[in-house]
């Protein structure tokens, strides 16, 4: 009961996040499910969904055929629908009936392959977890499999951990994309938004990574250790700060040093952030650059990644967690998705910022919030 929802949805879980990566995919995906889970990711956790041609299935699984067992009767319709899309590669994901079953997706996926001889991955998701672990999941066992060493390639970039669940219908990377070119960037690789399995396997002739959610730094530190590319970590939200950013970028490739930007520590508790850790972090930086803000918590309410958290960050794994963390006094300022108004009180007296997260919304929030470069001050403005 400690993690009852009453006022919040909830948020995206992994097996979306696996299906998020493998939608721009020719790719043959089964969801191991009764439908339920299909549609909870198709109709409120892939804005791209409607009018595209994904080829991502739901596997029909009926109460007899958990009873018994029957993969076989899973592994004969991939292998059918395998014939008629022909595709490059073919995925099995889990969902809660599977993990209370027990069935080895890992294992069915190998058997697979050898059956049909298209690469086949096998992801054993539960739907017990949030969206961001089955898409670095996936990122990283796409990588792994089809990455191969390259020479690199000067001022060639690679943007891993981009979702839909984080950016929505992608507007914030166009523009993030946009502000690389005018610098001189090549964007090789932007995964998982509008990307090719052809730029997967050319994913090391990259100078660095940019690293613009958590999801994808298990995938920069696999390309790290393989092919020695370093990384960094954040977005460049705000004016002063797309420059610094961009001059990171240039020290990174010069020194080899990954980087994680995340912001300043706080003496007190003022300002609260809640949401995606490294958009969060993007947010407080350009706070404190751009508007000499300090005293900024960020709420991590899809797990606290060490690493990306400076030391007042909190974790808020649940509903009443965030209650409690927002209702605090010494909190004058939140920053939320739109739903998290829902949490507090007419009494409790707080400025609200709207930023709306996809993941939590879904498409009855107010849609993702420009903030690349100048739009974050122009967003900023519109509320001091």
């Amino acid at each position: 009961m400690a993690i009852l929802s009453i006022c919040l949805p909830p948020f995206s879980p992994d097996y979306s996040g696996v299906s998020s990566v493998l939608f721009d995919l020719h790719t043959v995906t089964a969801m191991h499910d009764a439908s339920g889970c299909t549609g909870n990711y198709t109709g409120y956790d892939e804005p791209r969904w409607y009018g595209s041609q994904s080829a991502i299935f739901c596997s029909g699984l009926r109460e007899i055929d958990a009873i018994l067992g029957d993969d076989e009767k899973l592994v004969k319709k991939m292998i059918a629908a395998s014939k008629d899309i022909h595709p490059q590669l073919m995925a099995m994901v889990g969902s809660p009936v599977p993990m209370v079953i027990g069935s080895d997706l890992t294992g069915l996926a190998v058997e697979l392959e050898e059956r049909t001889g298209i690469p086949c991955l096998g992801f054993d998701t539960t739907g017990t977890h949030y969206y961001d672990c089955g898409v670095s999941e996936a990122q990283f066992k796409i990588l792994k499999r089809f990455a191969v060493p390259m020479e690199t390639v000067p001022n060639t970039v690679n943007i891993l951990g981009a979702n839909p669940m984080d950016f929505g219908t992608g507007e914030n990377l166009a523009a993030f994309k946009q502000l690389l070119t005018d610098a001189g960037f090549t964007v090789n690789l932007c995964m998982s938004m509008d990307y090719t399995l052809e730029q997967v396997k050319h994913a090391a002739c990259a100078e660095i990574n940019l690293v613009v959610s958590k999801s994808g730094l298990r995938p920069a530190r696999f390309l790290n250790e393989r092919f020695g590319i370093p990384y960094l970590c954040g977005l460049p939200y705000g004016e002063r700060c797309a420059q610094d950013y961009l001059n990171t970028i240039d020290e990174v490739r010069r020194t080899k040093v990954s980087t994680i930007l995340k912001g300043q520590p706080a003496d007190q508790d003022e300002i609260l952030i809640i949401g995606e850790q490294v958009q969060s972090n993007a947010i407080r930086l350009a706070l404190e650059q751009e508007c000499g803000m300090s005293n900024i918590t960020v709420g991590c309410i899809f797990g606290r990644d060490e690493a990306l958290a400076l030391p007042q960050d909190k974790d808020l794994p649940s509903e009443r967690a965030i209650r409690e963390e927002m209702k605090k006094p010494c909190y004058r300022t939140i920053i939320a998705d739109p739903f998290m108004r829902m949490v507090l009180s007419e009494e409790e007296q707080k400025s609200f910022w709207d930023c709306s997260l996809y993941a939590v919304s879904s498409k009855l929030g107010k849609g993702v919030v420009p903030m690349i470069g100048k739009q974050f001050n122009q967003w900023i403005s519109e509320r001091r």
